[in-house]
């Protein structure tokens, strides 16, 4: 059965509440923000594929540990799916020897603990038997969202985004989709400090919603943790037909 497993599904970590990280098989997740409290060792070894959505802390938060217990735990490695840019990005301000060891040239370079694959926009490639198709979202820093399918089933991921109307063309384009996993961060008080820093407030994404010319099962994840009482009481207000939930984690979205 075809299911997305929020591991962590908020916007920073409070108390129980951890920042994103979400697991398509028992090998692949995307993000890593709450990747090594998610699992035991065991479930960990098994991870063989992290796709990374862009490079802000709390969706790369455990990539430098994870990457330290791969090696240190007998020279396993894993593939990174992401873009170039993002890449350049988290070799240059993360795993650059000062602040964390480069994992891609270690134990050595020509079998790293990190493998490197490039992704272009627009162009699917496949893990595990799953279909993923890279969108270029709106965010502060190169950001991808996603369409993925499996098994004749699909459904789109937002990853970090404010209004993208480019996220929008992508799920019209494919009349399979059902669920839509799409990130809301701040609450409608706070809806300038969405716009200024790329994310998403309630109206926001009732106008997002609107753009849309059929009924989605709507799954909102991103929501920063100090304010989600008074997010979720927005999102009530949404005026639309669609069916409207919040993520939990550990509890799997089933894709129809």
């Amino acid at each position: 059965m075809f299911s997305l497993l929020p591991l962590g599904c908020y916007g920073s970590d409070l108390e129980n509440k951890k920042c994103i990280s979400m697991q398509i098989t028992p090998s692949t997740v995307i993000d890593t923000g709450a990747l090594l409290s998610s699992f035991n060792i065991s479930q960990l070894l098994e991870i063989r594929n992290l796709i990374i959505t862009h490079s802000h802390f709390d969706h790369i938060k455990d990539l430098p540990t994870f990457s330290d217990f791969m090696l240190s735990f007998g020279n396993h490695s894993f593939n990174l799916y992401t873009t170039k840019t993002i890449m350049k990005e988290l070799k240059q301000h993360i795993l650059n020897d000062l602040i964390w060891p480069d994992f891609t040239k270690l134990p050595n370079s020509k079998t790293p603990t990190i493998n490197f694959k490039p992704i272009e926009f627009d162009k699917p490639f496949v893990i595990d038997n799953t279909e993923f198709t890279p969108i270029e979202m709106n965010h502060l820093v190169e950001s991808i969202g996603f369409i993925i399918k499996k098994e004749g089933k699909v459904f789109a991921y937002s990853g970090d985004t404010g209004i993208c109307d480019n996220f929008i063309d992508h799920i019209k384009q494919e009349p399979k989709i059902k669920t839509l996993c799409w990130e809301t961060s701040f609450p409608n008080r706070l809806k300038k400090l969405a716009e200024l820093s790329k994310h998403l407030s309630p109206s926001m994404l009732e106008g997002e919603l609107a753009k849309l010319n059929k009924k989605y099962e709507v799954h909102i994840f991103h929501l920063k943790p100090n304010l989600e009482e008074e997010i979720i009481s927005d999102i009530g207000k949404i005026r639309t037909d669609m069916h409207l939930t919040t993520m939990k984690q550990k509890k799997p979205i089933f894709i129809s």
